[in-house]
């Protein structure tokens, strides 16, 4: 099996799968009773990805739904879901906190040229100021992936990721750790957990205020 990493908190547990397996391989991992349908087997490949690792977290594949906007739930549980996939991986977060998102990102020179969808000019500038132990790519990278985790987080519809999304409290950046996102709309804090990977990106953001 290709489980790449596991991790519980006080707050949450993290799981990523690296997809190494075939399709009959994952399926049986995954616990599945019924192929998924879909026609694209790199989506194939996720779908029983993500069960097979929600299954080595204690959750069967087949209690995981989706509401009409897409946003996963456990059927008949007051656990939390969230899942990402980039490249040849999956990640799985579950907590019992109400508000919280996971996000992989695969590593690329690409996010540099989307840096204008996602940035306001105060973490522009932050960045600039501050002296960091990895390079601008990765620092953005987790920009994004930050912010794509709070999308998942919070249930309010229209978020302008440059406007209403803001990382906070931006340290120096190391392998792993821990830095602060708001959403504006609301003023609801989250912390975002970090990892930098030779592959990928993680963050996982969470929410511990009461409604």
């Amino acid at each position: 099996m290709a489980l790449h990493y596991l991790n519980k908190t006080t707050d949450y547990q993290i799981g990523i799968w690296k997809i190494e397996e075939d399709e009959e391989q994952l399926f049986k991992l995954s616990g599945s009773t019924q192929q998924p349908t879909f026609v694209n087997q790199v989506r194939k490949l996720e779908y029983l990805a993500v069960r097979s690792m929600a299954l080595e977290m204690g959750i069967q594949g087949t209690a995981i739904a989706y509401m009409p906007s897409g946003k996963p739930y456990i059927i008949n549980s007051s656990q939390s879901i969230s899942i990402s996939h980039t490249k040849n991986y999956v990640a799985v977060m579950l907590s019992a906190h109400e508000q919280i998102g996971v996000d992989l990102e695969h590593r690329s020179e690409r996010v540099r040229k989307i840096r204008h969808k996602f940035m306001h000019p105060h973490e522009e500038n932050r960045l600039k100021q501050t002296s960091n132990p990895i390079d601008e790519t990765v620092a953005l990278l987790l920009h994004w992936c930050a912010k794509e985790a709070l999308f998942k987080a919070v249930p309010e519809d229209g978020v302008d990721f440059a406007q209403e999304l803001r990382i906070r409290e931006f340290p120096i950046l190391d392998v792993s750790g821990r830095f602060e996102g708001t959403f504006l709309r609301t003023g609801r804090k989250f912390k975002i957990d970090y990892r930098v990977e030779p592959d990928f990106v993680l963050t996982c953001s969470f929410s511990t205020e009461s409604k």
